[in-house]
């Protein structure tokens, strides 16, 4: 009979053991964080603009004007470098280049859809010598003006 008891005794041990385990507090959830808390949503990008004009006399891998100047020699290839900010699915940009009162001397068009920060890059050259005299370009996007940059041809 001794025998049972040590037997009963050790069942009834395990049984207590094993439901002191149980009765253990659960622990308390995670505090809030930013990461459950739901993201502000993300800013509009900014509007599409044209933030600067350069010409110069030569152009750099980035499309920037390498050289900027308003004064070309009659053998001069003349760039032109616009540069823009914002996003857009679809922009078109239009160079045209003007002589003395308004005498066309050629027009480019390129389209671009920019995503950020962005150069075009536009050049005029001519196998004769330029006359000297007074130009311009004007730069105009989706068909409005967004700005001009004179320059002057001279011998």
């Amino acid at each position: 009979m001794h025998c049972h008891r040590w037997i009963a005794l050790a069942l009834s041990l395990a049984v207590v053991a094993g439901g002191l385990g149980a009765c253990k507090k659960a622990p308390p959830p995670p505090p809030a964080s930013e990461a459950t808390t739901p993201a502000a949503p993300a800013p509009p990008p900014p509007a599409f603009a044209v933030t600067t004009i350069e010409v110069g006399k030569g152009i750099t891998a980035e499309k920037h004007v390498a050289n900027p100047t308003a004064s070309f020699g009659v053998r001069d290839t003349i760039y032109a470098s616009v540069l823009t900010e914002g996003s857009a699915p679809s922009k078109i940009i239009v160079a045209r280049w003007t002589y003395g009162t308004g005498q066309k001397v050629q027009e480019q068009t390129d389209t671009i859809a920019p995503t950020g920060p962005a150069a075009t890059e536009f050049h005029i050259t001519k196998k004769t010598p330029w006359p000297a005299g007074k130009y311009k370009v004007d730069i105009l996007v989706d068909g409005s003006s967004a700005g001009t940059k004179e320059f002057e041809v001279k011998k």
